[in-house]
């Protein structure tokens, strides 16, 4: 009797890199919506309002983009099954990631509605909110690299994460500065809870990204 070898139509390490190809598909568009932010917070500090309406629209789409990208993934880690060792580990990747398009999204309301309700902010403010979205574009830019490299080398993964550790201490330079600034200023009660609300989600924003950076960290060390 001849016995017949069954092989999986795919094996663990193709199924891997395939979920892996959704995840920087991902990154490079959360990249791509941090630097929308940017643009939209400098366009604030240059009081160009309808240039900053552009780019909240922008925004929007490419965060659907994004939860489409999140659903793609979850529906085949599901398929997968057992299959996937490391499934936890790019499930908790993906949390993360819609973690910072979610308060993106926060972000991106408020400034609209301080539009709508012509709210005002004042420059020192502005032009502070502008330099830490520059610095989080910096932060998420060093992210989706480190994530590109898990492709072709682990070992340079774990290299580039712990070279991110410098732009965190600017932003957290930052942050605090804003912070401090904002509670020593005379500016009215609603307008600080306002501006104050919008610092700290940025600075969330940050923490989400170096979140990011210790599961894949994990993800290079599991490799």
């Amino acid at each position: 009797m001849v016995l017949q070898l069954t092989l999986p139509l795919e094996t663990e390490a193709t199924a891997r890199r395939r979920i892996l190809n959704i995840c920087q598909d991902n990154a490079r568009n959360v990249v791509e919506i941090v630097r929308k932010l940017f643009q939209m917070t400098d366009a604030v500090a240059k009081k160009q309002n309808e240039k900053a309406k552009e780019y909240h629209k922008g925004i929007l789409g490419m965060i659907e983009e994004s939860n489409k990208l999140k659903s793609n993934l979850l529906q085949q880690v599901a398929s997968l099954g057992l299959f996937l060792i490391n499934r936890e580990d790019f499930l908790r990747l993906t949390f993360r990631l819609s973690e910072i398009t979610d308060t993106i999204e926060g972000v991106a309301f408020r400034f609209a509605s301080a539009f709508e309700k012509k709210l005002s902010m004042d420059a020192k403010f502005t032009a502070g909110i502008s330099q830490l979205t520059s610095l989080l574009l910096e932060e998420a830019t060093k992210m989706r690299e480190t994530l590109m490299s898990l492709t072709f080398n682990p070992s340079k993964a774990l290299e580039l994460a712990s070279a991110v550790e410098e732009i965190e201490r600017k932003i957290d330079t930052t942050y605090r500065m804003l912070d401090i600034e904002l509670l020593t200023s005379k500016t009215a009660v609603p307008s600080l809870l306002f501006q104050k609300d919008i610092v700290e989600r940025l600075e969330k924003i940050a923490d989400l990204v170096a979140d990011t950076l210790d599961q894949i960290r994990v993800l290079a060390i599991s490799s």
